[in-house]
């Protein structure tokens, strides 16, 4: 009888949206003016925060949520502020104020958008985030 074959199948969880990282001194209203009105969005604050579970004060952390649903492309814009007193939403990555996500996007290139962004005046610095080498984007779902 012949030996057969092993084979694995590795499942990587595909994480399906963009990550930029954006800084900026101004308030998270304002900076939402600013992206809508530089980039023709309708980024509007949600009734419902993003709540994450922090597993080191063993307590929920909210964190207000700017949103908007593009119907042309299906892309999905959501803005977070990445500290919320103490606490941060992604703290690996504590040097960024807010993130904005792109989700199911098939539609934007990403290095365009990043240098739309660019330009917003109170837009200090912009990065692009690899969401698959953070940890703390895995806790995230955007409906």
């Amino acid at each position: 009888m012949t030996k057969m074959k092993k084979y694995l199948l590795n499942l990587d969880e595909d994480l399906d949206f963009d990550v930029v990282g954006i800084s900026s001194h101004q308030l998270d209203y304002r900076l939402v003016w600013s992206i809508n009105a530089s980039l023709r969005l309708h980024l509007t604050k949600a009734h419902q925060p993003m709540v994450v579970y922090n597993e080191k004060k063993n307590m929920d952390l909210t964190f207000p949520v700017y949103g908007y649903q593009d119907e042309l492309d299906r892309v999905g814009y959501y803005l977070l502020k990445n500290k919320n007193g103490l606490d941060y939403l992604v703290p690996e990555a504590s040097n960024m104020d807010y993130f904005l996500f792109l989700t199911n996007n098939h539609a934007i290139d990403v290095e365009k958008f990043i240098s739309e962004l660019r330009r917003i005046e109170t837009i200090l610095a912009v990065f692009s985030f690899d969401n698959q080498k953070h940890k703390s984007f895995q806790y995230l779902e955007f409906n």
